[in-house]
């Protein structure tokens, strides 16, 4: 990854094609490389002391991450106020707009998708890197529908065992102990969003539901849901386990990568790749 200064702008490198949209701190832009004519996704954050934090989080984070399903930073671009983000393009969109063209999704596909997004969140795991903000909107699919992990605003690295006091993230997908506004395993909490995101995408709709934020959180803290008829066993069963309301009692994203639901899924894509053309 490169970080230039102000002395190469981003307008001799690049040429801005259009909008694609805003994100938690800035908006992202498609633009061609002048020189090879590749596309890419320049994400631009205002540098304020409202932004910084998340600034450093997002640089220190995506230069440890090197994974086949997080999204690669080729190059950072600063200014006198503005931050530049060179990043991989995505074109497939993220996986709320999926559900919404596609409604939920086959298991098949799911465990495909999902078990992806659980490889991701181990990587950064294994690096004591927690994401803190897991949702599709910060799940972006490539040109072979493959899942890209995005926006590490919120993300920190932190020693094993720390509990953390930060409360952040996005109502919906908080874990119960952020909700009540305890310190937490960040790693844990993670496991929490990954299920309400995989809920999500096997459903079209969220497993915490109610007419008041009190309501919600009430749900949330008791971990009262339903899971429908049409989901198989496992799934349901991953579901379950993923939401228990104990932190310690919650499974490690390690045992989540190991439960048959997905592991089924992945032995089955080795045997494809494997069978002789």
């Amino acid at each position: 990854m490169d970080i230039t200064s102000i002395k190469k702008t981003l307008g001799s490198q690049y040429r801005v094609a259009f909008f694609l949209g805003q994100g938690s701190y800035g908006s992202v832009k498609l633009a061609w490389h002048r020189r090879t004519q590749a596309l890419v996704a320049i994400k631009t954050v205002e540098i304020s002391k409202n932004t910084i934090r998340a600034i450093l989080s997002e640089m220190t984070t995506l230069e440890l991450l090197h994974h086949p399903n997080i999204i690669s930073l080729f190059q950072i671009l600063v200014t006198a106020n503005q931050i530049h983000f060179i990043l991989q393009y995505a074109p497939g969109g993220n996986l709320v707009q999926l559900i919404s063209e596609e409604g939920p999704l086959p298991e098949e596909k799911a465990k495909k998708m999902f078990g992806q997004i659980v490889s991701a969140i181990r990587h950064c795991h294994s690096l004591d890197i927690v994401h803190r903000d897991i949702k599709p909107q910060n799940i972006l699919i490539d040109g072979e529908g493959n899942v890209k992990l995005i926006d590490f605003g919120l993300a920190v690295k932190c020693r094993p065992g720390t509990l953390l006091s930060r409360h952040c993230g996005t109502r919906g997908f908080n874990a119960p102990e952020l909700v009540l506004r305890q310190p937490y395993d960040g790693k844990s909490s993670d496991v929490w969003s990954l299920g309400v995101l995989l809920y999500f995408i096997t459903t079209g709709y969220f497993p915490f539901r109610g007419n008041t934020i009190d309501e919600i959180e009430q749900k949330i803290t008791t971990g009262t849901y339903t899971v429908p008829h049409h989901l198989s066993g496992q799934l349901e069963n991953l579901i379950h386990q993923i939401f228990t309301v104990s932190p310690e009692m919650r499974p490690s994203i390690e045992e989540i990568e190991n439960h048959p639901w997905i592991k089924k899924s992945s032995l089955l894509q080795i045997m494809v790749h494997l069978r002789p053309g």
